[in-house]
């Protein structure tokens, strides 16, 4: 039984340490209506890198209004 008590220590470490230090967002697409959307998306080689290159784009363009 030790393992299992390591492997639980281990994961409630883990649970706290990401709870502690990420934010997490979902998003969820409709399979008919946005299906060209998640083709889109799959066809990328990182969604995660696509959507914070998006977001960094769409930062700076706001930024460039306000100035």
């Amino acid at each position: 039984m030790p393992r299992k008590s390591q492997y639980k220590h281990k994961l409630n470490y883990n649970n706290e340490y990401n709870r502690t230090n990420y934010r997490s967002f979902s998003i969820r697409f409709n399979n008919k209506s946005e299906a060209d959307l998640i083709q889109w998306l799959e066809s990328k080689e990182g969604i995660k890198a696509y959507i914070i290159k998006l977001i960094e784009e769409d930062m700076k363009k706001e930024q460039n209004k306000a100035e």
